[in-house]
């Protein structure tokens, strides 16, 4: 359904507009009223309008300068002129800012009917083509690179996803990688040697190293590449066809499938040598079933590249030939995105309190039972909290108390158990006391914003002005003060200057217009007939009635 707004300076133009068609006859669900431009920008900023209706003579704005200002935030609103100029450059300064219509006063009810009709429709066709499958399936394969690259790295990361949800986005991204195909991966690391790429050409050097292995792997395998945060590249591969047909090809090429891959590998270094005159190295990874060991094994090979490789370079090797028992396993689930302290950071309290039972669940392993994971864990949990408290200005003495020398003494904690039901305290404690604040900061921008109009009331009282006057976006104070006061700023502010003027009328022997400037509400017209809206009673007969 549509929403419509008419701003007009005179109020009964506006009002019988408002009042004498039968707008829901023809998709008009809500009908707002503005009788000035800036009160329209302050109501459009609360309220989603489609359709605009206004004059062009105004005071402070007029019509065609709302128009402007309307573009810049909602550029698909439409909007009609009814004016009684009709100079040309008003109709063709109206063409330049898109308005659909222009209707010179006197006009028929009939006609803007017919107009607004006539854009609705229009509203209509252009809102289900946005929102259209074709459209968004247009984006996505517009898109479609760094789609499959992002998704990549959320299997490599660690994100937590079910495996419906895993083959919904492989089958939205139309990659031919499904849960249980047989893969492998190998991670490439460009080395020095590009003299002819500065820096503002990487991007193109690294599209012409990925163009060079989709060429030669292209043939025999389906290619998924994404670069990482640290710039490794990395590439899954999966063999084209079945078993039998890749068995056949290898014995037609007289190779084992390690060798033909190894000859792939060497290609790929001989043509970024030659064409590229560069250096690359290679390390391969293992033959798992997709998704196994993705996300294990690539955070293996960033360990192998920094710790054990170095600063070699030009090499092709393999992860088994580093492959080594352990005593002691990486916990992958506490750095798995979002960690921790993002989610204390954002107020995320159920979901950190779901991470904290998935970590713990992971320590339940046996092979995560030993004492290194258990520090490992206490550490990071113990930082997490440490950087929440210090971003808030707060310190880890004042929030434990007596708790503090429990945290420090970390030999207190010998199983996993008594770490998470402790850690489980402190988070519901850090949830209580950031809930009492936000709230208390809520009431105080509130009560804030109350005495401003109090003392202002006379004065510009706009939403935009209340915003400046608190620093928050005017969207975000205008929901804030909604959700302390179950009532909007706008109707606050109308209450107030009911209010006002009742004490004025009752208390003073002021004329009326000088109660509608004391109340902010200059147009007499308009303060008159608000004030009967609210009372039932002109301001007159509300001051006669008060004598008897």
């Amino acid at each position: 359904m549509t929403e419509l707004m008419i701003v007009d300076d005179e109020p009964h133009s506006v009002d019988s507009l408002a009042d004498t068609i039968d707008w829901a006859s023809i998709g008009i669900c809500g009908v707002h009223k503005a009788y000035s431009a800036p009160e329209a920008l302050d109501k459009l900023k609360e309220t989603p309008v489609d359709i605009i209706i206004t004059d062009i003579h105004m005071p402070k704005m007029n019509g065609l300068e709302l128009i402007e200002e309307i573009r810049k935030v909602w550029p698909r609103t439409k909007c009609i002129i009814l004016s009684g100029y009709a100079e040309f450059e008003f109709a063709q300064k109206a063409m330049q800012l898109k308005t659909m219509e222009y209707l010179l006063k006197p006009v028929l009810n009939e006609e803007i009917i017919e107009k607004v009709k006539v854009l609705t429709k229009e509203l209509q066709g252009e809102w289900s083509e946005i929102s259209s499958r074709e459209q968004a399936v247009r984006a996505v394969k517009e898109n479609l690179p760094l789609l499959r690259g992002n998704l990549l790295l959320e299997f490599l990361y660690g994100s937590q996803y079910s495996a419906d949800t895993w083959q919904r986005k492989l089958e939205l991204l139309q990659l031919p990688f499904q849960f249980g195909d047989r893969y492998n991966k190998f991670m490439i690391r460009l080395e020095d040697g590009f003299q002819s790429f500065n820096q503002g050409s990487r991007p193109l050097l690294e599209y012409a190293v990925y163009n060079i292995v989709e060429e030669i792997f292209g043939l025999s395998f389906d290619v998924w590449y994404g670069k990482d945060d640290y710039d490794y590249h990395i590439f899954l591969i999966k063999w084209k066809g079945d078993e039998q047909e890749r068995n056949h090809y290898l014995s037609a090429l007289h190779m084992k499938e390690d060798e033909y891959i190894d000859a792939l590998f060497s290609r790929i270094q001989h043509n970024v040598r030659v064409f590229l005159k560069g250096q690359l190295s290679i390390l391969a990874g293992n033959w798992e079933h997709f998704p196994d060991q993705l996300s294990a094994d690539y955070y293996e090979m960033l360990t192998i590249f920094r710790q054990q490789i170095g600063k070699d370079s030009s090499f092709c090797m393999k992860l088994s030939g580093y492959a080594k028992d352990k005593d002691v396993h990486t916990l992958t689930s506490l750095y798995e995105p979002p960690v921790l302290s993002q989610l204390l950071e954002t107020g995320r309290w159920q979901e950190a309190e779901d991470k904290l039972r998935h970590i713990f669940g992971q320590m339940a392993d046996e092979k995560y039972k030993s004492r290194d994971n258990l520090i490992e864990v206490y550490f990071h949990i113990y930082n997490a909290f440490t950087y929440i408290l210090h971003r808030n200005g707060r310190k880890i003495s004042e929030f434990l108390g007596r708790g503090l020398e429990q945290l420090i003494d970390g030999n207190t904690y010998h199983h996993a158990e008594q770490l998470l039901s402790r850690t489980l305290r402190m988070l519901h404690q850090l949830r209580d006391e950031s809930l009492l604040e936000l709230k208390d900061s809520r009431r105080q921008t509130v009560q804030e914003v109350q005495r401003y109009i109090e003392n202002h009331l006379a004065e510009d009282v706009s939403l935009q002005t209340l915003s400046e006057q608190v620093f928050m976006h005017p969207t975000y104070l205008s929901k804030i003060y909604k959700l302390e006061t179950g009532e909007g700023v706008n109707q606050y502010i109308q209450r107030l200057r009911k209010d006002k003027a009742i004490q004025l009328l009752k208390h003073t022997e002021l004329k009326i217009y000088e109660i509608g400037n004391r109340v902010g509400l200059a147009n007499t017209t308009y303060f008159i007939k608000q004030f009967r809206k609210d009372t039932g009673m002109t301001p007159q007969e509300f001051r006669d009635s008060l004598k008897g």
